[in-house]
């Protein structure tokens, strides 16, 4: 059974280019995309400290369409 398609979201990031050069280095080590990479870390960073997310109305419809 595959997964639903969700629809993504673009957005816009401002950081030093340290910051950067280190995102792209571990995206490279996971042989990761760099937005992949960024929703790893998040979700991860979340999972740690115990942020989870609220299911949303429209999500569940989208599931079922």
């Amino acid at each position: 059974m595959s997964r639903p398609k969700l629809k993504t979201e673009a957005t816009t990031v401002k950081m030093t280019p340290e910051v950067k050069q280190l995102w792209e280095l571990a995206a490279t080590h996971e042989r990761r995309t760099l937005a992949n990479m960024f929703e790893v870390m998040v979700r991860k960073y979340c999972d740690d400290i115990g942020i989870f997310p609220q299911s949303r109305p429209d999500t569940h419809e989208q599931a079922k369409a």
